[in-house]
């Protein structure tokens, strides 16, 4: 292992940007350029030692990129324990710069990667100056990891605060429902508290015992003992309690902050249920949890009451956007408001639209997806750009399908954007390959193009209708929200350059837009704008799941890169030496039929197709090539000899995309169970 050296300071760019780190996204512009103006990005490699337990507090660290963990060293008899994993956008070393004391664990990092570093008296003076951060901190500082007492270990122990304006049932179940999803995917110990106040009839069917409520004013919990005979086990293995609300007696919510606080030596997971009234309880609530989750709607008056609360977190308590989850229940109807509208009254991106209850599978999927983002396990799946290299992506899902990798939301570019939703709508590896067969040199024109998609050169050369309509064969009108796994689609404004995610409305008109390559397919009109293709500003869309705070990521660039580039070129030197030192010795016939060698000096003659995509392509491997070092695995399955156009041969690409992916099983493997 060894020290990592310091970095010149640096401007933060898009690639780091503010709005990825949650203790700097609330900032006003002058108060993030403070930052940006005291702050150095410093660059790490594998097994480098930030800083070890027992040494003086230097500084405050926030990852950029990479992943970093945090443990106490061996002891004599006492083995190393791993304590926390930090991952983008998490932040370290404030502790000890607070209080004054050493390091009581040391920092590695686990990959290659950047971290933005605050000397010392910076931070504590911008703590000092900007409310924002010191909200940020007092929210995490001393409940990150939790010592307990009998164990003399270490636990990290997560604090969630649950707020509605919405549906009485539809939230209690699912708060109930969410709590049950923690305990399967973590088998760690779960409590459910209902701060609301009122003895719920729904919450008493879920238990088999009575529910009696703890009244903070005549007790006071000072350990669990005082808590045993209150709280009811549910048959799903979570812990509930219930307590009697008095927002407004004396001295209530210091008792709720004591309660929290004897409940975290006991649980890795406290879900704590607000009233929908902000008063002192829920001031202290807030100020020891470590995300929100908002259920409101579907309204127009409770997606009011939700918008005024989501202002008051955020900036009453320095919770970011990426710490807070706004759910509202899917609704049906002509008089049900759609998301677009939602949005307009919430002031802010919806995280999910809950399926109904009775929709099983779907609401299940949606509920499992929320328990695994909270605890960190939640596996992002990036497919690239790469038009028929593309086709290797349905080789690397082949391999997570066998070997049971299990894939919570993709983000897709281009071809990405394609193959993932279907394989997100329920189409597997088999099924893809057996459509990209169906696609051969005598019928792939007209399956995808036809006369009639032809267009003049002014506008691009295909319209991209008869597409549309091949789509519509296998994804038919479905949208984000009838698909299995959560889906992210990118396309690029043709005016701005601004990135584009789709993830609700129609999927097919999302991958049309994503795979509208410039000058080949005509732009896709939107809004008051048009479209281009993803790939141009987001060739690989590990930066779509960062910002959704997916920590795993598998990333998948099927872009050839200068090398395979260079080596294929070669091939094509030879094959042309080779075929002009026969020409002369081939019959009148031969010569006139075209052979092998031919038609591999036609594929890469520079003609205006060939012109457009290899120029796109070659910028986008360079964006490719360092978002894919933002990943945790990159898999880079490339065909030195194929052609960005041969979808009529989708063998080979899904050949290297199986053999690639193997290559890479035990890394996947690891992050799995790290």
């Amino acid at each position: 292992m060894g020290f990592f050296q310091f970095g010149q300071k640096v401007e933060l760019g898009k690639e780091y940007s503010f709005e990825d780190i949650p203790v700097f996204s609330t900032l006003t512009q002058t108060e993030q350029r403070l930052i940006q103006k005291r702050a150095r990005l410093v660059s790490c490699k594998r097994n480098d030692i930030i800083y070890r337990g027992g040494t003086p507090s230097e500084a405050f660290y926030v990852v950029l990129s990479g992943r970093f963990r945090l443990y106490k060293e061996a002891q004599g008899s006492t083995p190393e324990e791993t304590l926390l994993f930090f991952y983008r956008g998490d932040h370290f070393g404030e502790t000890s710069l607070l209080t004054g004391h050493p390091h009581s664990a040391t920092v590695e990092a686990k990959r290659d990667g950047v971290l933005l570093k605050l000397d010392k008296e910076d931070f504590l003076k911008l703590v000092n100056d900007i409310s924002a951060i010191s909200l940020h901190l007092s929210r995490s500082l001393g409940h990150r990891l939790t010592r307990t007492p009998e164990t003399k270990g270490h636990r990290e122990v997560k604090t969630i605060a649950f707020y509605s304006t919405g549906e009485f049932e539809s939230s209690s179940y699912l708060w109930v429902d969410l709590a049950s999803a923690i305990v399967r995917e973590t088998r760690h110990k779960v409590v459910l508290v209902d701060l609301v106040g009122e003895q719920r009839p729904l919450i008493k069917t879920e238990f088999s015992a009575s529910v009696s409520s703890f009244d903070l004013l005549k007790q006071m919990p000072s350990q669990e003992s005082d808590l045993k005979n209150y709280i009811v086990k549910h048959p799903s293995g979570f812990d509930y309690l219930h307590i009697k609300q008095d927002d407004d007696a004396k001295g209530y919510e210091d008792r709720v902050q004591s309660l929290i606080t004897v409940l975290t030596y006991q649980y890795n997971y406290l879900l704590l249920c607000l009233p929908s009234q902000i008063g002192h309880v829920t001031f202290k609530v807030l100020n020891r949890s470590d995300m929100v989750y908002a259920y409101g709607g579907p309204d127009a008056e409770s997606l009011d009451l939700c918008a005024a609360a989501l202002t008051e977190f955020q900036q009453g308590f320095g919770f970011s956007y990426r710490e807070i989850r706004v759910i509202v229940p899917e609704t049906t109807g002509s008089a049900a408001l759609n998301i677009g509208q939602q949005e307009n009254i919430l002031h802010t991106k919806i995280f999910s639209v809950l399926p109904k209850r009775e929709s099983k599978e779907r609401y299940c999927l949606t509920v499992r997806y929320f328990a695994k983002e909270l605890a960190g396990t939640l596996i992002g799946l990036a497919l690239g750009s790469g038009a028929a290299y593309g086709l290797a992506h349905i080789g690397v899902l082949r391999v997570l399908e066998k070997e049971g990798i299990p894939v919570d939301v993709i983000a897709g570019s281009s071809i990405g954007a394609l193959i993932g939703s279907l394989w997100a709508a329920g189409y597997t590896s088999d099924d893809m390959e057996r459509v990209a067969k169906a696609i051969d040199k005598k019928n792939g024109f007209f399956k995808l193009i036809g006369f009639q998609d032809l267009s003049l050169a002014h506008w691009g050369f295909i319209k991209g209708n008869q597409i549309v309509r091949f789509l519509k064969n296998y994804l038919g009108d479905k949208t984000f929200q009838d698909l299995n796994i959560p889906v992210k689609v990118t396309a690029t404004d043709v005016y701005t350059a601004e990135e584009i995610v789709f993830d609700t409305g129609s999927i097919v008109e999302a991958v049309r837009a994503s795979i509208s390559i410039p000058g080949i397919f005509r732009p896709v009109p939107y809004k008051d704008t048009f479209l281009i293709d993803g790939g141009v500003v987001d060739p690989l869309p590990v930066r779509v799941l960062t910002k959704m705070g997916i920590r795993k990521i598998i990333a998948v660039n099927v872009l050839p890169g200068t090398k395979e580039r260079t080596e294929r070129d070669l091939l094509r030197k030879m094959v042309k030496e080779k075929n002009s030192g026969l020409q002369t010795k081939r019959s009148l016939w031969s010569r006139l039929k075209p052979s092998k060698e031919d038609k591999m000096s036609g594929r890469y003659s520079v003609n205006i197709f060939n012109v457009i995509m290899n120029t796109v392509q070659f910028m986008e491997y360079e964006m490719a090539q360092a978002w894919g070092d933002q990943a945790d695995v990159l898999i880079h399955p490339v065909v030195h000899e194929g052609h960005w156009a041969e979808f009529y041969a989708p063998d080979k690409f899904i050949q290297i995309g199986e053999e690639r992916t193997r290559a890479k099983l035990q890394e996947i493997k690891g992050l799995l169970v790290e």
